[in-house]
């Protein structure tokens, strides 16, 4: 049986040498440009939505709707859909989860209003099949080569979101209409799926794992519950970050266009080098304590750019908010390593417990808005740290 496809934790995996070198690198760079297009398409979505909200004459309220009904569309997915897909090859499953997006990206971009939840559904879809497929990948690759692959990972999605938003940023400052954005965001998606279709591992699941309801995992193996906890806040708070911090920025504080992109390029980009930071200094003190330093340091920087109006302290919030907060969803799905169940049956039920924070969030968040103002949802952001310092105490110490 190939290395990478066996079921188990990490506490049955040693260093797979044949991986070393060019092979690892090869078993890497197309997940890594999977997870980058991913991010590039919520780096311009961040962007565009006070366009997007405008143009269709969305309130907070309703624009929170959609994004349930986003994440409730990803879930279902995690849930019925993707374990289901499991026995298929990830050469597969990760171009076609690209392809769902960017067809979800074209039909937001341009179907008319009463068309727009199609977008949604599909973009939740395709959120459901990514986050599943290329992080149980990377765990894979990671637990076999033992180098820090899923902070990689989520390193790249950051690096998209920075050319996304940086993109974005540049259209809208030209004269250009949102929708050119997504259009961007979709021709991206579409040739990283013809490349990834051609090099993307081609491990299948194992025989004999279950293939329905991967959800029963978290009672299968209760120990799941902690990296579930501990990657639904971190989802919580970077998801709430993708959609809320433009309208923030542009809405409540009077930025610009540009000024907000240059704010969230500044966000996306600490997360960048804080996962990169993660993986050559606190990969080895093992996830525990990266959890932990996360959770504290995410609490500092979103509690100042929360309690201040003034645009330069706010974008040295987004600093420390991006580089403190990068490392705890990545060493979330670490703590899989060490848990005696299949792969894609842990981190799908990971995954899903983390995108149900994406179900309640935006609701919530948009009820704040709407009946409050931008500042206190965003205060609401700042509560979900507390829940990562938390989840992390009781995670294991040290890997087994």
């Amino acid at each position: 049986m190939d290395e990478l496809a066996r079921p188990s934790g990490a506490s049955n995996f040693e260093p797979n040498r044949s991986l070393d070198g060019p092979a690892g690198r090869r078993a890497t760079l197309p997940l890594l440009a999977g997870y980058l297009a991913f991010g590039q398409y919520w780096g311009v979505w961040v962007i565009v939505v006070f366009d997007f909200q405008r143009f269709h004459d969305l309130s907070e309220s309703r624009l929170g709707g959609l994004y349930a009904v986003l994440s409730t569309a990803a879930v279902a997915v995690m849930l019925l859909v993707a374990p289901r897909l499991q026995r298929m090859p990830l050469s597969a499953t990760v171009p076609l989860s690209l392809l769902v997006l960017a067809a979800g990206s074209f039909v937001i971009a341009y179907q008319p209003t009463e068309l727009v939840m199609l977008g949604f559904l599909l973009v939740g879809a395709a959120n459901g099949l990514i986050d599943v497929y290329l992080n149980v990948a990377a765990q894979r690759v990671e637990v076999a080569t033992r180098r820090p692959v899923l902070q990689w990972l989520h390193a790249s999605y950051a690096l998209g979101g920075v050319t996304g938003a940086a993109a974005a940023g540049l259209l809208l400052v030209s004269g250009m209409d949102f929708r050119w954005g997504l259009a961007f965001a979709g021709l991206a998606l579409i040739v990283t799926a013809l490349w990834t279709s051609r090099t993307a591992p081609s491990e299948r699941s194992p025989e004999g794992v279950q293939t329905v309801f991967s959800i029963s995992a978290l009672f299968r193996t209760p120990a799941l519950w902690v990296p579930a906890l501990v990657v639904l806040f971190a989802f919580l708070v970077e998801g709430s970050m993708d959609t809320w911090s433009g309208l923030y920025l542009r809405e409540e504080l009077g930025a610009s266009a540009g000024v907000a992109a240059m704010a969230f390029i500044a966000f996306s980009g600490a997360i960048f080098f804080g996962r990169l930071f993660a993986g050559k200094v606190l990969f080895g003190r093992g996830p525990r304590t990266t959890i932990i330093v996360a959770g504290m340091g995410a609490l500092v920087g979103g509690a100042l750019a929360t309690l201040t109006s003034n645009l330069w302290v706010v974008g040295t919030a987004y600093l420390i908010l991006g580089f403190m907060i990068s490392a705890a969803g990545p060493a979330g799905f670490s703590l899989t390593e060490d848990i005696e169940e299949d792969p894609t049956s842990a981190i799908a039920a990971v995954t899903t417990v983390g995108y149900t924070g994406f179900i309640w969030s935006p609701p919530l968040l948009g009820y704040v808005a709407q009946t409050m103002d931008l500042r206190a949802a965003m205060a609401v952001i700042v509560i979900a740290t507390f829940g990562i310092v938390g989840a992390g105490l009781l995670a294991p110490r040290s890997r087994t």
